[in-house]
């Protein structure tokens, strides 16, 4: 299927070739998996590509889409829908060049410092959406990157009762002054500006505690505020709450840290009731309780109790985006990806790693982690390997502990049989 979008504007895109569509499916027709591969037609002077999803790689069927930027070039909202849908936040895994990303960022930044663009390691795709709406005139999400607040711009199309005809960012959420705007450029940021009851909880803290917004946030700080709000207290209560838990706040970049803070809070006080809670989880905790402190257990039922259905629904969902004959059985070893949450909680635990700081990324896919075990015994933790961008960067035993010359010998034949580069 060919699904090439058309547009009708002042500066019309050059027509390509047959040929050109060939030349950007060539790869396609080597690759056996479901994914979409992103190809550049042109990077400067402007930025034409195609993206093209392998709907069924035995059968070599491919939809093939192009998205054209170039300033002043207005797309349709269909078009709109389908950069949305299909770029970032496609359903197949994306494959690209990271150094055409490197080349789109230079060239841009330099010609256009107003931008604000930033170099975005762990979500490339924002950097063509960040381009696309600054190139675009008269729309939110330009007036919010070029305002250099690209976290919000991000997430406007989450917010509700906001002025879409605004001519300045502090127009656009009900007149926030622009100083609590860039403060809480973060993720949780953007989740109080969302809300109108919000904003006005934020004009109310800036009038009555200008120092809290002297600095930028980070999402802790903004994820504590929201959360305090929610508590039904009272700004003096709030701001001396704040005030206390900051210096602790600024030095968290993890939601994972977060979680761990904000339930060591209270975590001492129902230590024997949550222990049990988390045996009642499985009994496998049972042996690991007296090394467990208040924060991690509190934190284990986080994962386990409260989101443990959407946390396994979301690894099942993220599984399906990955390669499954990656998962075997071979030479007395099983290779698997963990496929519920307490799966990954029961591997920390036992390996007595970081593991749990790796959640988020894998649900987005943007690494791997699998787990190796031995034949006669699956069911206990042995090796946990990390794969990132088709390259093995990490395989360790209980408490990183270094892999013997057999095991590293069994690990480079894996990588091998699928591909992955690995230097060990």
């Amino acid at each position: 299927m060919l699904d090439v979008l058309s547009r009708e504007n002042t500066w019309i895109a050059p027509k390509l070739s047959e040929q050109d569509i060939l030349k950007a499916t060539a790869e396609a027709r080597r690759i056996n998996e479901r994914v979409a591969l992103l190809t550049f037609i042109t990077i400067e002077p402007y930025i034409d590509l195609f993206l093209v999803e392998i709907i069924d790689p035995e059968d070599k069927i491919f939809n093939v889409s192009r998205f054209t930027f170039h300033e002043g070039l207005s797309w349709s909202p269909e078009e709109e829908e389908q950069f949305e849908k299909k770029c970032l936040k496609s359903e197949y895994p994306l494959r690209f060049s990271s150094a055409d990303f490197d080349h789109i960022y230079k060239y841009y930044s330099e010609a256009h410092p107003q931008w604000h663009l930033k170099r975005y390691y762990t979500h490339e795709m924002r950097l063509l959406d960040h381009i696309h709406h600054c190139m675009t005139q008269n729309t939110i999400k330009e007036l919010l990157y070029k305002s250099g607040v690209d976290e919000l711009a991000v997430r406007v199309p989450e917010a509700h009762e906001i002025n879409l005809l605004a001519t300045n960012p502090s127009e656009i959420y009900d007149h926030v002054p622009m100083r609590v705007i860039r403060a809480v450029n973060t993720e949780y940021g953007a989740e109080l500006l969302a809300n109108k009851e919000y904003r006005e909880y934020l004009k109310q803290l800036n009038n009555q505690y200008p120092d809290i917004f002297k600095d930028p946030l980070n999402d802790a700080q903004c994820e504590y505020l929201l959360r305090l709000k929610k508590g039904n207290l009272t700004n003096p209560e709030i701001y001396r709450l704040f005030l206390s838990k900051k210096p602790k706040l600024t030095n968290i970049w993890i939601h994972a840290q977060f979680l761990r803070f904000m339930y060591s809070e209270t975590a001492q006080k129902t230590l024997n009731e949550r222990a049990k809670a988390l045996v009642k989880v499985d009994p496998f905790y049972t042996a690991y309780l007296p090394k467990l402190d208040p924060s991690k257990i509190s934190e284990l039922l986080h994962y386990l109790t409260s989101y443990r259905k959407d946390l396994d629904k979301d690894i099942r969902r993220s599984n399906r985006k990955r390669d499954y004959k990656w998962q075997e059985r071979y030479d007395g070893y099983v290779i698997r990806y963990p496929q519920t949450i307490n799966d990954f909680c029961k591997e920390s635990i036992y390996m007595s790693n970081c593991l749990m700081t790796y959640l988020e990324a894998y649900i987005e896919n943007d690494t791997t982690i699998m787990f190796l075990r031995r034949e006669e015994n699956i069911y206990e933790p042995f090796i946990t390997l990390e794969i990132y961008e088709q390259e093995l960067t990490q395989a360790y035993h209980r408490f990183n502990t270094e892999c013997s010359e057999e095991e590293w010998q069994w690990i480079r034949e894996f990588c091998f049989r699928h591909d992955i580069n690995c230097d060990f």
